[in-house]
């Protein structure tokens, strides 16, 4: 996808649950709405990469998408690559004390 288009930016699920809070206010778009072109001038797309199948969360990266003015394009991940990466982590951790 970078290679395709760089100047993406990506959202998960939990950064459309809780976008206001850490990239409007986290960047102090809130206060300095000036600022979006500063820090998103370059970016011309916002691709959620949607773990659950949630049309809420749906909505609100689209209205993301919308604030940035930037595209919006959807693509389902789930959860399937995570589950693998903890399963392998918790495998090659097996007698040891957590954190591995």
């Amino acid at each position: 996808m970078m290679e395709a288009e760089p100047g993406t930016f990506f959202l998960t699920d939990f950064l459309a649950r809780h976008f206001d809070r850490l990239v409007i206010e986290g960047l102090g778009l809130d206060r300095f709405p000036q600022l979006r072109d500063d820090y998103f001038g370059n970016y011309r797309r916002l691709v959620y990469l949607a773990q659950s199948d949630d049309a809420a969360l749906t909505e609100r990266a689209e209205a993301a998408a919308r604030r940035l003015g930037l595209a919006f394009e959807r693509r389902f991940t789930g959860l399937a690559g995570i589950e693998r990466f903890l399963r392998a982590t918790v495998d090659a951790g097996e007698g040891k004390p957590w954190p591995i």
